[in-house]
């Protein structure tokens, strides 16, 4: 029995999805050396064998390697590890903070305006994201976040039925995304997986945030996953380009030393 296949009965959780377990395997195998830049993947026949799962479950595992850079799949050649300086991987903190938190600890408080929460049809990549059906329902979030009387970001996500249907208007009006999924779920969602991009504001975006038309703005992709590994919800944020974010990973050293 080879290491892949060890790995895919020790794991046999049956609350973890099998996508995500074969994500964190291959991650795990670059991050820790196994695998050198341009090395050759198992393929995915191989990796559905040992993982005793569909090839279809393993190609919408890679396909989030891809997303990350982690991975490159070459038509006809097979998948191989892709060339890069660093390799960011999922940073296993003891604590997530969301966007509110990091501005609480700055002694502000964020507000939300123009608010519209709506059963919508899943767009395709939203779909493949959350493992929902295509053609399925989500639920669409779309909302301004204020300091003061500034607008400071606006935040689309997308929340599988199942959750979305509990969110109240209060909810909504007053908490943070990661703390009305953490009420619902009954879940401290442990992690956070964020990549940060930047473009030039559309004018839908640009009016929505009060700023100019092509203006520069950070867009921050996230998804909340829960304890095993499930995602509860996937979308974007998007803030005015002057706008300064610290992000604390782990516990703060006050805290260790109260240990």
């Amino acid at each position: 029995m080879n290491l892949w296949s060890m790995e895919a009965l020790s794991a046999n959780d049956r609350f973890t999805p099998i996508y995500f377990r074969i994500q964190e395997s291959i991650r795990r195998r670059i991050v820790g050396g196994e695998f050198a830049v341009g090395d050759r993947l198992p393929s995915e026949t191989e990796l559905a064998r040992d993982f005793r799962t569909t090839r279809v479950t393993v190609r919408h595992a890679l396909s989030r390697l891809v997303y990350d850079g982690l991975i490159l799949r070459q038509t006809g050649r097979g998948t191989f590890v892709a060339d890069r300086t660093s390799i960011v991987s999922r940073i296993d903190t003891l604590q997530c903070h969301s966007f509110e938190q990091q501005v609480a600890l700055r002694g502000k408080v964020v507000s939300y305006g123009a608010i519209s929460f709506k059963l919508v049809e899943a767009p395709s990549d939203v779909a493949l994201r959350l493992s929902a059906p295509a053609g399925g329902k989500l639920y669409r979030l779309d909302r301004q976040r204020k300091i003061e009387d500034r607008i400071v970001g606006v935040e689309i996500r997308y929340i599988p039925s199942v959750y979305g249907g509990q969110v109240t208007q209060q909810m909504l009006e007053r908490e943070s995304a990661h703390d009305f999924l953490r009420e619902i779920v009954h879940d401290p969602l442990p992690v956070i997986e964020v990549t940060m991009t930047a473009i030039n504001a559309s004018k839908w975006l640009a009016g929505r945030l009060q700023v100019k038309a092509g203006s520069a703005l950070m867009v921050r992709d996230n998804v909340f996953r829960d304890s095993h590994g499930r995602i509860v919800q996937c979308g974007k944020s998007y803030f005015p380009g002057d706008l300064q974010m610290e992000y604390i990973l782990g516990k703060s050293p006050g805290n260790i030393a109260g240990d």
